[in-house]
């Protein structure tokens, strides 16, 4: 089974990454995807030497991880389980991953 690898980005890769990852792999289980879903919280700083599928990350960290990785999510509120499953679902259907 193919692992699709997603990174949550924030500037110390601690505190918000770490919330962002627990609602982001919330979020991936409410789609029957035919891969593994690996979410990693990490620091700005140190997702530019990894290899990722996606970055879900805020306004401020987007322009910047957009250099390495093509595919970035922009979210307003970390803890807004909806607007997270809605631009999941928008980035997925729009791979044709869904």
């Amino acid at each position: 089974m193919k692992e699709f690898k997603v990174l949550t980005v924030c500037g110390a890769g601690v505190g918000t990454s770490t919330l962002l990852r627990m609602n982001i792999n919330d979020a991936f289980k409410s789609f029957q995807l035919p891969f593994r879903v690996k979410v990693e919280n990490t620091s700005l700083s140190r997702a530019k030497g990894t290899s990722c599928d996606l970055i879900v990350t805020f306004e401020s960290f987007a322009a910047e991880a957009h250099k390495f990785c093509p595919d970035v999510i922009v979210i307003q509120n970390l803890m807004d389980k909806k607007e997270l499953i809605a631009k999941i679902q928008d980035y997925l259907t729009g791979k044709n991953l869904i």
